[in-house]
């Protein structure tokens, strides 16, 4: 997951976080509420302390509850959850009015009635939620009309199914943020996948064939070395040519394949990219006319260079541009990003092969920072294409 990504993921949890955590607030404003209003009447106010005190606990066990939920988790800690119905039961039987205590309960329950994924308990809660006032009724609030008590449990039955629905919105809303991350990571990988499989079905096309008849040959010299010398160092020598012969075409059939897969290449890097969540542009590539050797190292380039701006940067544009040293004729690749992760190496490492690969084909390398502070890869290709004699030597 890229930075652009992360950042958009961290907004979109704290945006579900603030909005649902803005009920369990509530909760505990209505104990307040009475308090204040006992206190105006001189009333003691150690009932709605003792509610305060177990409603402020029942919250905070709502908040791994809440935690859990975003994570995806469909069965939430039992013990939590029940210690949270507990206290918030216990809380709200403390408070003296029953406008403040069905007011409580509803703002409590439209949030534990989202974490857990069951329909089941959330329907039982609800129920005995509900039930609660009215079996309270009797011995809490025994001069309260029938009349009265309705007409608040029917408020505070609204009330629930407002915060209920704001809930239901940013639980929702968190869900598909976090599939579609889920989803683009998935892609990404995915992308990943089916190059290395194209690259391993290219390995076995140039290669599969002539090892075979290489092992073939081997084998028989090495039959041949005590019975027949000779014959044995005529195979040796036929099996030499055979391998010299298989690298000269696999070259060949290599640059060839890169001629004509320079811009497939870039296609797939940039698909690569944008699954990763990278914004990436190309310029120059119509105007190159790169050789086949060219093309071959170009091709290469685009694609270690693509893999390591997505490795080792957070960047959220890339740019791919292709042209021509105007005094020397060179052709020269570059890939930069607009943002790096900090500490990022912009040297790349040996053991990749690319630095060592671009010098043994007689190209140059070289990488920095760019002005944004994202890397930059430059390579300067050969002028006529050959690999340098060291690379010939391998």
């Amino acid at each position: 997951m890229t930075a652009a990504q992360r950042r958009h993921v961290r907004t979109a949890r704290a945006m579900t976080v603030y909005s649902v955590c803005a009920t369990p607030v509530i909760v505990v404003l209505w104990p307040l509420a009475e308090m204040a209003q006992t206190h105006g009447n001189g009333n003691p106010l150690w009932p709605q302390t003792v509610s305060l005190v177990l409603l402020l606990a029942s919250c905070a066990c709502m908040g791994p509850l809440i935690a859990a939920r975003m994570r995806g988790e469909g069965v939430p800690d039992p013990r939590l959850y029940a210690a949270s119905v507990l206290l918030a039961w216990t809380g709200a039987l403390f408070l003296r009015e029953e406008t403040y205590m069905v007011c409580a309960l509803a703002s409590w329950l439209s949030v534990m009635t989202h974490l857990h994924r069951g329909a089941r308990y959330p329907a039982v809660l609800g129920a005995a939620t509900g039930l609660l006032p009215w079996i309270a009724w009797p011995f809490l609030h025994p001069d309260s009309p029938f009349a009265a008590l309705l007409f608040v449990w029917l408020v505070g039955a609204l009330l629930w199914g407002l915060f209920y629905l704001g809930c239901a919105v940013s639980f929702r809303l968190w869900d598909i943020v976090r599939e579609a991350f889920s989803a683009q990571e998935a892609k990404a990988r995915l992308a990943v996948a089916v190059e290395r499989l194209r690259f391993t079905r290219d390995l076995q096309d140039l290669l599969g064939q002539d090892l075979n008849v290489l092992a073939v040959r081997a084998a028989r010299a090495g039959r041949n070395v005590s019975r027949d010398p000779e014959q044995a160092r005529a195979e040796a020598a036929e099996v030499h040519a055979l391998a010299r012969d298989a690298l000269r075409r696999i070259r060949t059939a290599v640059s060839g394949y890169r001629e004509l897969e320079l811009a497939g290449e870039v296609r797939s890097v940039t698909a690569v990219l944008a699954a990763g969540g990278v914004r990436t542009s190309v310029a120059g590539l119509a105007d190159l006319d790169p050789s086949p050797a060219e093309a071959s190292l170009a091709a290469w380039t685009v694609r270690e260079g693509g893999a390591r701006l997505l490795r080792h940067g957070t960047a959220a544009h890339c740019r791919i541009s292709f042209s021509r040293d105007p005094a020397t004729g060179r052709a020269v690749v570059e890939l930069s990003g607009d943002r790096a992760r900090p500490g990022a190496d912009p040297e790349p490492g040996g053991a990749d092969g690319f630095a060592d690969r671009v010098r043994r084909e007689g190209g140059a390398l070289t990488a920095g920072r760019t002005p944004e502070g994202g890397l930059l890869l430059r390579v300067r290709l050969p002028l006529d294409g050959s690999p340098s004699p060291a690379g010939e030597a391998r």
